[in-house]
């Protein structure tokens, strides 16, 4: 008589309840069980419904793929079992000490696919945050593989400076007492200013912006440069308008996560109409003027100028109250080029003015458009207007899903684009109505 073993004992019980049982363990524990004997394989990855994959993907927890519906997702089958694997593959390259730098590189476009696909804000559940990107932070908090001394090579990498710019420094506080931290943070703030204060980095091909020469698209070492400049700038600044602060972070990535977009307006599906909030910053010219041509000879420019004493950066908040207009309202001082009409219907091009307050109460014209680019990426383009003449524009990005919380990340400059010009990063966010005025308020007094 053959001898029974724990395991030819299980199998008497139907393979319902198994399969059951089987989706309240981790997944590898289920790979493991898999490996036991023919019939656990063929339990596991040999049923046609997927039905245990899909429960341990949504219990795990992850956002469920199949409620985000997006125009740029390839219409085939998900697969809930390739994609489980891959991100729990992604989970075991980030807390291994002996991963290659190939191993590494794939983990963070997981990450990346994973932040992408996280679930839009809903109404009434503006609180109830993400299981995707639960995960992702829980995961880099937990390994420290950004700080990996294997991609300190890689600060051209797009997929990296993308995440990177995703967390917008959330990975890199410091206590008072850490002295490595500081130190970090201080390498990252001078690599940051070389990349948005070099002139060299600005001009047609890249249309003045955060974009690549050669592709047009979105050059993430860039938009990852302005986040880190424009929010180091705040931190030296905290009793400066301490209440109008950007949101940041994966949670404010999220697709309808702003102030008041969850229950668009027929036709504004960026959620332009309402209050917005823009941080920009600069350099004194003489300092511009001086980084950019002192040290041509080098090649590279010198981070070591933001270290004299005189050097100094000014971030100034203007307020903003923007709405839609048709095309044709598009003032003739307007000069910038037009995006291209869009091939996406639900997300045609969208024209809109308004007014803006900096310093002092000065007020001007804002004048733009919002336009939805390949692989969905969410493009803005507007110029400032005073007094009928037009100064400055802008070129940015929304950093996540349409209408993100985290807001438009991007640059400004001379409206006629003169050697010389000045230039600076900016970060324009959205706002409750009732959120609290600085600038306006000069209008008052």
């Amino acid at each position: 008589m053959a001898a029974t073993t724990p395991l030819s004992h299980i199998f008497k019980i139907p393979s319902e309840i198994i399969e059951h049982a089987l989706t309240l363990c981790h997944p590898r524990d289920v790979a493991s069980f898999s490996q036991t004997c023919q019939k656990a394989l063929r339990l596991v990855y040999g049923s046609p419904d997927q039905y245990l994959w899909r429960q341990l993907f949504l219990l795990f927890p992850f956002d469920d793929p199949l409620q985000i519906s997006s125009p740029f997702q390839e219409d085939v089958q998900f697969s809930w079992r390739k994609e489980l694997h891959r991100r729990m593959k992604a989970q075991s390259i980030a807390c291994r000490t002996s991963s290659t730098l190939e191993d590494l590189l794939t983990a963070i476009e997981t990450f990346i696919s994973v932040v992408r696909s996280a679930a839009p804000v809903t109404w009434g559940h503006e609180r109830v945050s993400s299981p995707n990107l639960l995960w992702v932070v829980e995961v880099l908090q937990s390994t420290n593989m950004l700080r990996s001394p294997l991609l300190f090579s890689q600060e051209g990498n797009q997929p990296l400076a993308r995440l990177r710019a995703y967390l917008a420094l959330t990975l890199d506080e410091y206590d008072d007492d850490d002295v490595e931290g500081k130190e970090r943070l201080k390498s990252i703030r001078m690599r940051s200013r070389c990349q948005v204060y070099d002139l060299r980095n600005y001009h047609q091909d890249n249309e003045w912006g955060p974009f690549n020469v050669t592709t047009g698209e979105v050059d993430w070492t860039h938009i990852e440069s302005i986040i880190n400049v424009v929010s180091m700038n705040l931190s030296d600044r905290p009793h400066d308008w301490p209440d109008t602060r950007p949101r940041y972070g994966l949670e404010a990535t999220r697709a309808y996560s702003a102030p008041g977009t969850t229950a668009l307006a027929t036709g504004d599906w960026a959620g332009i109409e309402g209050h917005w909030r823009r941080y920009v910053c600069f350099m004194d010219y003489r300092d511009l003027f001086a980084f950019n041509y002192e040290n041509r000879g080098r090649g590279q420019q010198d981070g070591t100028y933001f270290d004299t004493p005189n050097f100094e950066e000014v971030a100034r908040l203007v307020e903003l109250k923007l709405r839609l207009i048709d095309a044709q309202e598009i003032p003739e001082v307007y000069i910038l080029d037009r995006f291209p009409d869009s091939p996406y219907k639900h997300y045609p091009t969208l024209y809109f003015t308004g007014s803006s307050w900096g310093i002092q109460g000065n007020e001007a014209t804002v004048v733009g458009s919002v336009a939805m680019s390949e692989g969905g990426v969410v493009r803005w383009r507007f110029a400032s207007i005073a007094n009928s003449h037009i100064q400055w524009s802008s070129e940015g990005v929304q950093i996540g899903g349409i209408a993100s919380a985290f807001g438009v990340i991007g640059t400004w400059t001379g409206i006629h684009h003169d050697h010389g010009d000045p230039v600076g990063p900016f970060w324009l966010y959205k706002v409750e109505d009732d959120h609290p005025i600085y600038m306006r308020a000069f209008m008052n007094n």
